[in-house]
């Protein structure tokens, strides 16, 4: 009977598919990650050269799952960073390893967008610095659902985010930094925030919009969160104290207003506070002294005005402090002498006043200082200098600075989670060379011989001040020194001879002092041709008279702050050069103006009526 032979091929059939292939499934991730490298263009398949014979650990980046009994493992991970790999990023043959925990294709130049078709088994994704374009697609948070950390920073992502994108609670880490995505940012970031295991969330440097949302401050799991480089607007929410785990908060670079709430003190495990670049206004909160653990405080570039509160003193491990180009006023307040494990330390462009203290460079880590644009006055003091052995040149750079070409400090703050997933890994890198900067102030007296004793130093800038007497002849033992500017002042006597011998100077500036005598005529000072600009009682070798050597009170005119005698005369008084420019340019700018505004013109120029 026809019967039984279709029942015996049924069986069969049944019974093959029931016994477990693990051969085929090794033949179909082989396949799959052949067909990925043949998806590639001629010059990125050479890098996966390896990828030949049977799959095996030995190929290039790729990781197997444990051999079970049954047989051969399938692909558990594939990591391809910065193999410089190139053209649409292969999704189909990806789509296939339908095991894949980790994709790793970061620092490739890989393109098109991103799409909803990986394996649903992915728990890690990193495509960072790729060229990848397009818009985030909203699938992706529901096609990846088992994922936990997700990096697609340094594209070229546009659009808004869609207001219901919405990752599962298992997500520990987003990093979207660095592109160019805009709109509003999603007010929930995960599905259910209090039961969200989410650590991080980097949204820096794109061009989001709007306000923060308060759905942000809902995630208290959060360690990290950055939305620094955007367009934010409106005030910082009142329940950032909520995340009571913070240990890391970037706000910088945005259009930030209002004070800065009390309600940060909520977050005192915060290690890194950085609002700069904003418009805050109001006081500085004595509340903060709760941030007992705070190493990095950035305020600069804001409106924030009022005195330094001294309770301020408890933020004990404070090492760097960027405070610059605000409307601090008053004097520097003792508790800035509390921050004992200071290494940089910025006050520059604010209101502050009164003497420096004898404290000013006793801090023993420090390796910048910059108190320049404020209002100070008196001497600088003279003492403590030894206390850093950066700034002396004993010890090295300390753990974490990095002393490179850039001379204006530069903070770096990096976030990663840690291989268990539980915890922030974070740190920074503050790349500066050891320097002093206290230009533009009303100092004066003589530059002090332990200043320029500091062996380490390689910017000092006293510049724009009232300084007097002779350049100390100690100078020229500063042999790290790169950039110096005594310019603008009123030293005198003649140029040390040693500052010709500092082969590291790349900038020097003695301009518009009352220097005097033989200009030096070694090598080292043909560098700097403008250096002497404004000293009138400078001479060249065999134009030198008699009156070369003469110091600032025997000489006529003298240059005590810039040319015309400077804005300010002796006492502080306008000289008469700068007084009579200053009046004829208001005059010819106020004829300008009326001449060329017609209604000014038709005003004064009218007809006169009299009558009698």
């Amino acid at each position: 009977m026809p019967t039984a032979p279709l029942l015996l091929a049924l069986f069969l059939l049944l019974l093959a598919a029931a016994v477990p292939r693990p051969a085929a499934s090794a033949s179909t991730d082989r396949a799959a990650l052949l067909a990925f490298r043949a998806s590639l263009p001629p010059p990125s398949r050479a890098a996966l050269s390896s990828w030949h014979g049977p799959l095996s650990a030995s190929w290039l980046g790729v990781s197997l799952h444990p051999p079970a009994a049954a047989g051969p493992p399938s692909v558990a991970a594939l990591a391809l960073p910065g193999l410089n790999l190139s053209g649409p990023l292969p999704a189909p043959p990806l789509a296939l390893l339908r095991r894949l925990r980790e994709l790793d294709l970061s620092a490739n130049a890989l393109s098109g967008e991103l799409p909803c078709t990986l394996p649903r088994s992915l728990v890690g994704l990193d495509l960072s610095r790729n060229a990848l374009s397009g818009a985030v697609p909203t699938c992706l948070p529901a096609s990846l659902q088992a994922l936990r950390t997700l990096n697609l920073s340094a594209n070229s992502l546009r659009s808004p985010l869609s207001p219901w994108f919405s990752f599962s609670t298992r997500l520990v880490a987003l990093d979207f930094s660095r592109n160019s995505l805009s709109g509003a940012v999603p007010p929930r970031i995960v599905a259910d925030p209090d039961a969200s295991g989410l650590l991080l969330l980097d949204l820096s440097h794109n061009r989001f919009s709007g306000e923060i949302p308060a759905g942000v401050t809902e995630i208290r799991s959060l360690q990290g969160l950055f939305l620094a480089g955007n367009r934010l607007s409106g005030e910082i929410p009142s329940g950032i104290g909520n995340l009571t785990y913070l240990q890391a908060l970037d706000l910088s670079d945005n259009r930030l207003s209002g004070a800065v709430p009390a309600g940060l003190a909520g977050c005192f495990q915060l290690l890194y506070l950085r609002l700069g670049g904003n418009h805050l206004s109001g006081a500085l909160r004595p509340e903060l002294d709760a941030l007992d653990s705070l190493k990095v405080l950035d305020l600069s570039n804001n409106r924030i005005s009022g005195d330094i509160p001294l309770p301020l003193a408890g933020c004990r491990s404070l090492e760097v402090v960027i405070l610059s180009g605000n409307q601090i006023t008053g004097e520097l307040s003792g508790a800035v002498a509390k921050w004992q494990s200071l290494r940089s330390l910025s006050l520059a462009h604010n209101q502050l006043s009164g003497q420096l203290p004898d404290w000013m460079f006793s801090f023993p880590l420090l390796q910048w200082l910059d108190l320049s644009g404020n209002r100070f006055e008196g001497f600088i003091p003279d003492g403590g200098f030894n206390a850093s052995s950066v700034l002396n040149g004993a010890g090295g750079v300390p753990q974490g600075i990095t002393s490179g070409g850039m001379i204006s400090p530069q903070l770096f703050v990096s976030a990663s989670v840690d291989a268990t997933g539980q915890q922030l890994e974070l740190g920074y890198d503050l790349r500066a060379a050891p320097g002093i900067d206290l230009s533009t102030n009303m100092l004066h007296g003589e530059v002090p011989e332990g200043l320029v004793a500091m062996k380490g130093l390689e910017y000092l800038n006293l510049s724009c001040n009232y300084l007097d007497g002779k350049i100390p002849a100690g100078l020229g033992g500063m042999g790290r020194l790169r950039t110096l500017d005594f310019s603008h002042n009123g030293l005198s006597g003649e140029v040390p001879p040693a500052i010709a011998a500092m082969t590291e100077l790349e900038a020097l500036n003695l301009s518009y002092n009352s220097l005097s005598g033989p200009m030096p005529t070694t090598g080292g000072l043909r560098k700097f041709p403008g250096a002497l600009a404004g000293n009138p009682g400078i001479c060249n070798g065999e134009g030198c008279t008699a009156d070369a050597g003469m110091t600032q009170g025997e000489m006529t005119g003298g240059n005590r702050h810039g040319w015309l005698g400077g804005w300010h005369g002796e006492d502080g008084w306008v000289s008469p050069g700068a007084f009579c420019i200053s009046t004829m340019t208001s005059f010819f700018v106020s004829l300008v103006t009326l001449l060329s505004s017609p209604k000014a013109r038709s005003f004064v120029f009218r007809p006169v009526r009299i009558e009698y």
